[in-house]
């Protein structure tokens, strides 16, 4: 059985934030690699990732991406990475 990666989208739950999270679904979707998705949006617990700026994306417990939204495919090449997928 397949496992969901696991992907924390760090920020206040502003505009972009909701875009990051929509990206993260519509990429992983499109190939076929199944993602839990967990919004943070408490400042403590934020904080426990370092000084970042919001939006942020973890993909396996490693901070990924900060202050950005990132492109889909950036996304992809970090999930098919963390699942050892050769792309």
């Amino acid at each position: 059985m397949e496992m969901d990666v696991e992907v924390k989208i760090l920020g206040p739950g502003c505009k972009k934030c909701a875009q990051v999270a929509d990206t993260v679904r519509r990429a992983a979707k499109a190939h076929g690699i199944a993602v839990q998705i967990e919004e943070i949006a408490r400042m403590e617990n934020i904080d426990e990732y370092g000084q970042v700026s919001t939006p942020a994306v973890v993909i396996g417990g490693d901070l990924k991406c900060t202050g950005r939204v990132p492109e889909a495919e950036e996304i992809v090449s970090w999930l098919k990475k963390y699942l050892a997928i050769d792309e």
